[in-house]
């Protein structure tokens, strides 16, 4: 097979997945963006309940069709549906992929670089977690039945 061969059967496969709409129920009313960026301009607006198609996805964003219009919406405002592609955007909305995965979350879930540049430290919030003592977190601790656990360094290459 020529080398162009490959890549035109390469391109075909990579986009496969993007052609196909996978159905989803909008969970939280509100505008549909023009960009997947919150502060981008509406395009439409969609009803809480409203069915619409997946057409594309974008960190923790995806391209909705239908129930109004078509735009951009956060992940977290759909539902997806079983079937199609919809358990693809489900994992990575969740971050689990097959079973008995261990998810760990990066925090920044439907923030974007405006959100990041103007938030502000809860000064409070710091100060209580500084003033927690190692008694009050082994009690919690017991209360949830935690263990403790050992966990070696990796060593630096």
């Amino acid at each position: 097979m020529s080398k162009s061969a490959v890549t035109i059967v390469a391109i075909a496969l990579l986009s496969a997945g993007s052609a196909v709409a996978s159905p989803a129920h909008v969970r939280v009313a509100g505008p549909l963006q023009a960009q997947p960026a919150a502060a981008a301009p509406a395009t439409g607006s969609v009803k809480a309940g409203a069915l619409v198609d997946v057409v594309a996805r974008k960190g923790f964003w995806a391209q909705v069709r239908g129930g109004g219009g078509t735009g951009w919406l956060k992940l977290s405002r759909l539902s997806l549906d079983k079937g199609g592609g919809a358990g693809e955007i489900a994992a990575l909305a969740s971050g689990r992929m097959g079973t008995g995965n261990v998810v760990s979350a990066s925090g920044g879930r439907g923030l974007d670089a405006a959100d990041l540049t103007g938030a502000t430290p809860d000064n409070a919030a710091v100060a209580a977690l500084s003033s927690a003592s190692e008694s009050a977190a082994a009690q919690f601790a017991a209360a949830g039945n935690l263990k403790a656990r050992s966990i070696a360094y990796l060593r630096a290459k």
